[in-house]
Parts: C-alpha cells; sequence; structure tokens
C-alpha cells in the first residue's frame, strides 16, 4: 500500500525572506488606515445614532419591551431586477477574476527519465549562457555535462527538481561554457523524474533553434524525446503566470495525478473532493495554469450568485442583496483565494451553502408540512456532505447546524402547545429520521465515494477492502498531518486567529523583482474595511439578537464563532486564508446592518450603504496590484499598501 508507505513532505513553503529594515513612508502608510478607522467609527457611530429610539415616540416607550425570537426569513422570489443585479455583478466578477489569471499554455508532453541519459548535438559549436527547463512529476536532479568533441566532458551544474519545484519553469546560469557543441544530460534520482521542456540560450540570450539538435538517447525513445516540441510554451521569465506558486504544488499537482488516474502522492492531507473539482479545469484546459486555477475562479462568480440569493431571502431587500454582495466581492481573500489551485474555495462554497439551506429551513412557517420541510433539510445535508469531503474545516459548521435544527424543533414544538395542535411528535421523530439520514448516512456516503480516484489509482473496486483501507488510513494520516505534522512545523508568515480578525498578518504568496524597479506582490489577507467594518457589525449582533429577538442576526454570530473557535485551541501553523469561511459571516453581519439602516425608513441611511460599499470598492482597487501580481512600482508598495510593519509587502 503506498499510502501506508506515504511519508510526510516537510511543511516549509517555498517563499521570499524579506528584509525588514525599510521603514514605510508615514505621509501614507500611517494615514490611510487612520483615515480608515475614522470612517469606519463614524459609519458604526452613525448606525448606533440611527438605531436610537427618538425621545416621545411609541418605539421610545415600548423600548424596553422585548418581541418573541423568531428566524425572520421568507421565499422571497428573484425579481427581474433582481435578476439583472446578479447578471451585472457576474459580468462585471468574471473579466476581473479571470484576467492575467495564468497561461493558457505549457508543456504537455512529458519525457519521464530513470537512468537513462540524453546526449544532444547542438549542431555547432557554440557559447552556451543559460539552459531554461520546465519540470513536471518527480523528484530529484539532472546532471549537466558539456563538451566540445565527445572525448571529455566537464560537469557544469545541476537541473534541480525538488518538490516545491515541478511544474514550474526553471533556470540553470552558466559559466565558463564557450564552444560547446555537445550538452550530456543524465538523471540522478531514485524517483522516475518527469521533464517537459528544455530551451538553450546562448551568452547574447538568444533561444537555440532545436530544428539544428541532434538527440541521442541512451535507451531508444521517441524522436526528438519529448524535450524539444513546444518551444512555443517557454516565457520569457518564469512568474506566476506560467508556473505552480504556494500550495498549488500540493493540491494542482494532486489534482493532476487524478486526471493521469495515479496515485495523487503529492497530497493527502485533505479529503479528495476539492482536487478532483480542481481536475476538472485541467481535463477542460490541459495541465496549464489557466486549466489548475479554472475551477476555483468560476465558482467565485458562482459564490457571488448564491450570496445574493441568501442575503434576498434573510432581508427581502435589494439594495441590501445588492451591496452585501459587492462588499464581499471586495473582501480581497474572495478575489486572491479563489484565483491559486488549492482547495479552499471549495469550502467556503459548500459552507455558504450549508448555511443558506439551514436558515431556509429554520425560517420556514411552524405549520409547515413534514414533506414541505425535507428539501431545505436534504440539501443542507448534501451540502454538509461535499463540504466535509473538499475539507475538514467545513466540518467546524456542524455544532451551529445542530443548534440551529434544535432551536426550530423546540420553536416549533411551542407554537403547537399554544395553538393547542397536535402532531408534533409524530412530525418529530419522522425529522430526526430524516435529518440522520440527510446529515450522517448521506455525508458518509459522500465521503467513501469521494476516495474513488484513490482505489482506483491502486487498482482497487468500489467495495473492496483495499477501497476501505485507503478510506481509513487516509483519515489517519490526515489527522496526525494536522495534529502532529503541521503542528511542529514553522513558517514566516503563519499568524494567530485573533491576528486574522485585526488584518494584522497577511501571508505571502508571491514575490518577484521586476525590471525598471517594479515588482510582482500576491497576498492573502483582508479588505481592511470590510474586516475591521465586518468585526464591529459582529459586535452589534448580541443587541439584535437578544433585545430584539431577532434569530437572523443569532445565526450569523453563531456561525460566525462556531468557525473561529476551534482556531483558538488548534496548535497546527495557521495562516490569514483560514479566516476565509468567518468572512462570509461578517459580510452578513454587515447586511444586517444595512438591512436595520434602511428599516428606520429614512432615506438618507442609503447614502450611508452606498458610501461604506464605494469605500470596500475603492480599496479593492488600491490594493489590486498585491492581490493579483500585477506589476507595481517599488515605491508604490513600500509607502502606499504597506500599513503596518507585519504587512509583508516589500
Amino acid at each position: 500500500m503506498r499510502l501506508s508507505a506515504a511519508l510526510y513532505v516537510g511543511y516549509r513553503k517555498e517563499f521570499i525572506v524579506l528584509e525588514d529594515s525599510a521603514v514605510p513612508n508615514l505621509s501614507f502608510s500611517f494615514l490611510l488606515p487612520g483615515a480608515l478607522a475614522i470612517l469606519l467609527l463614524s459609519f458604526a457611530l452613525y448606525y448606533i445614532w440611527a438605531c436610537m429610539p427618538r425621545s416621545g415616540t411609541v418605539e421610545w416607550i415600548h423600548m424596553r419591551d422585548r418581541p418573541s425570537f423568531r428566524f425572520i426569513g421568507g421565499r422571497y422570489p428573484l425579481g427581474r431586477w433582481d435578476v439583472l443585479a446578479i447578471v451585472l455583478i457576474v459580468v462585471i466578477w468574471i473579466p476581473i477574476s479571470f484576467f492575467n489569471l495564468g497561461a493558457r499554455e505549457a508543456p504537455q508532453s512529458f519525457h519521464v527519465f530513470q537512468t537513462e541519459y540524453v546526449i544532444i548535438d547542438l549542431g555547432e559549436p557554440t557559447d552556451i549562457g543559460r539552459v531554461r527547463y520546465y519540470t513536471g512529476l518527480g523528484r530529484g536532479e539532472y546532471a549537466l555535462y558539456f563538451s566540445s568533441d565527445r572525448a571529455g566532458w566537464d560537469r557544469q551544474g545541476e537541473m534541480t527538481q525538488g518538490f516545491a519545484e515541478q511544474f514550474k519553469w526553471r533556470e540553470v546560469g552558466l559559466q565558463n561554457t564557450t564552444q560547446v557543441r555537445y550538452i550530456r544530460l543524465r538523471a540522478e534520482s531514485n524517483d522516475t523524474l518527469h521533464l517537459g521542456e528544455l530551451a538553450i540560450y546562448n551568452t547574447r540570450g538568444l533561444r537555440l533553434d532545436p530544428g539544428r539538435f541532434t538527440l541521442e538517447w541512451s535507451i531508444p525513445v521517441a524522436e526528438m524525446g519529448g524535450l524539444f516540441d513546444e518551444q512555443y510554451t517557454v516565457p520569457d521569465r518564469a512568474s506566476f503566470h506560467n508556473s505552480m506558486y504556494f500550495d498549488e504544488i500540493y493540491h494542482g499537482q494532486a489534482a493532476y495525478q487524478m486526471v493521469t488516474g495515479v496515485w495523487p502522492s503529492t497530497e493527502l492531507s485533505h479529503p479528495p473532493l476539492g482536487k478532483l473539482l480542481m481536475s476538472i479545469g485541467i481535463h477542460l484546459f490541459g495541465m496549464t495554469p489557466f486549466g489548475w486555477r479554472f475551477m476555483g475562479t468560476a465558482l467565485s462568480a458562482v459564490i457571488l450568485v448564491i450570496f445574493y440569493c441568501l442575503v434576498k431571502q434573510m432581508f427581502d431587500k435589494r439594495m441590501v442583496a445588492v451591496c452585501a454582495t459587492i462588499v464581499f466581492a471586495s473582501s480581497f481573500m474572495h478575489f486572491t483565494q479563489t484565483r491559486i489551485a488549492t482547495i479552499d474555495t471549495y469550502a467556503v462554497l459548500f459552507v455558504l451553502l450549508q448555511f443558506w439551506f439551514i436558515y431556509r429551513y429554520i425560517s420556514q412557517d411552524y405549520e409547515t408540512p413534514f414533506l414541505k420541510t425535507l428539501p431545505s433539510l436534504g440539501l443542507a445535508g448534501l451540502f454538509f456532505g461535499l463540504g466535509a469531503a473538499s475539507k475538514w474545516t467545513s466540518l467546524y459548521l456542524a455544532p451551529a447546524l445542530v443548534l440551529l435544527w434544535l432551536m426550530y424543533q423546540l420553536m416549533r414544538r411551542q407554537h403547537f402547545q399554544w395553538t393547542g395542535q397536535k402532531g408534533f411528535g409524530d412530525y418529530l421523530w419522522k425529522t430526526v429520521l430524516a435529518s440522520c439520514g440527510f446529515f450522517l448516512l448521506l455525508p458518509g456516503i459522500i465521503y467513501y465515494l469521494s476516495y474513488i480516484p484513490y482505489s482506483s489509482a491502486e487498482g482497487y473496486g468500489l467495495f473492496s477492502a483495499g477501497h476501505w483501507r485507503i478510506v481509513i488510513e487516509n483519515q489517519q494520516h490526515m489527522w496526525w498531518h494536522h495534529a502532529v505534522g503541521v503542528a511542529e512545523a514553522e513558517h514566516s508568515f503563519s499568524s494567530a486567529w485573533w491576528q486574522w480578525m485585526l488584518n494584522l498578518r497577511p501571508i505571502l504568496y508571491y514575490s518577484d523583482t521586476l525590471p525598471n524597479g517594479l515588482r510582482s506582490i500576491i497576498m492573502a489577507f483582508g479588505n481592511p474595511a470590510v474586516y475591521w467594518g465586518g468585526l464591529l457589525a459582529i459586535f452589534a449582533m448580541p443587541a439584535a439578537a437578544f433585545r430584539r429577538g431577532d434569530g437572523r442576526a443569532f445565526a450569523i454570530l453563531l456561525c460566525y464563532l462556531v468557525l473561529l473557535l476551534p482556531w483558538m485551541f488548534i496548535a497546527r501553523t495557521a495562516f490569514a486564508y483560514h479566516y476565509f469561511t468567518n468572512s462570509l459571516f461578517l459580510v452578513l453581519a454587515l447586511a444586517y446592518v444595512f438591512d436595520h439602516l434602511l428599516c428606520r425608513q429614512r432615506g438618507r441611511y442609503k447614502t450611508a450603504i452606498v458610501a461604506f460599499s464605494g469605500m470596500a470598492v475603492v480599496l479593492f482597487v488600491l490594493f489590486y496590484p498585491v492581490l493579483s501580481g500585477w506589476p507595481m512600482p517599488d515605491w508604490y508598495a513600500q509607502n502606499v499598501l504597506r500599513w503596518f510593519r507585519s504587512w509583508p509587502v516589500h
């Protein structure tokens, strides 16, 4: 069994260690967060003032009255203007999210080296400046030998292909390589090494024409061996646009291994479904950066549509739905995290769907017949199972689902008692049975089926003992990985849960120095307006839930807390992207605040809501370069975007 023999690969990521000596220009790096803090506090005070009962009014007289607690909601249909709003949001979002996502072309044919070597005859003596190559699966290195006459060979260096260096364009700089006619490339590894493409340059920086090359292999192989057959894919320089970065080396490779039907040895620390979904893009567009990032980016638009529908259902106000969806789209993390080939997008998608359908269930009328309660309950269970099979963090929502379900049953029972109706007991036992099926049996089946690619790679059938063994051993491996392996790892950009709440420690995914004083940077963190403003809105939820008896505020607060609480006790290395699911409920809390302002029936409150949404969009535009990797001047990164010294923007 390969699973039992799988070794934990060190969790240290490939990143650039940045100097921390430069002091940001205080004219911008201090004033911008200061100005934002003032605006957010002003908005919070404005909200408090707007919601205070006016002296002498009926509302003021009854302000001590506490309404009965209930989950507000309904089956509000989407009108034509809602559909138009959704279409406009998606039409605007898709070009933004897909722009410069990744190269559509990359080497697709790989020569698999084992112990053989190849001698490349360049056709004439040439001064070699550098060799560029595209790596595939396998870990090891290739030795480079140069010769002018094949009588004597000089070893000039190695082409490395470590675990963090796969599916990337790499380069070997060379010295003293004049009058070279023959290059010998030998694999030096116990592992099989997949090499996608070679590009050889002279000392003037010109790429040599492979049409003049002659290849001599130590063992018979196909013509050119797949090393010079896709020269059109060779980029001018290696970057995130044409190579894997950060955790793509785990999840993207595992998705590719599923496509090719081999054991996904590169990533066994999470359940299979997220990587299986990612493989759809590889099936459609090949093993290219665009292909392995496609599904996450495409689903980012789906998430916005679902989010709009959820907000409309909860608050029945088009303006609230539009503004809240715009704010969530501008939340930074939704953009950056869905453009990298990791599984967090799928976890967020299924958490959102779980909450949507469980809220549809608990906001039903208490006299809804049993059969009509099943669709929402069943869909909540379905997406609970899909989330569990994608990433274990989706399971953190389970306590909230259970508590909300239990509260609804108690409130329904109380309603039956008040109205003198009978039949609650019959309804309850059927609901309990259905819930066990939806939230235990169905997720178990989904989870079991998600391992089909693993067992197929080993030649096991669906109901074989081998399939069961793979499922069980992978759970043990995942538990060990997160409880022991990652807990002992160190990372320069790790962070604690309280730093996520305050947006204090982003994670640097990518950094590259470009010509002409430009930088290309990708960071994962939150929009300060959304994270800080959303946190202030979360603080308003207890009063809304317990003073006004609003179940919407209670559900938002509960889900936010149960998703955050485990991280207060988990010892493993954690990062800012683990707060991505919480950002859903930060924005839902803001949506509640928007709705409450509009319920005051004062038209001027609309201006505050639009202004807050606009502020989120402005910050998204301001920080776009460090969210997308778009080239920017170094002074802009240092003096405008680095608000705190803990933000690694330089």
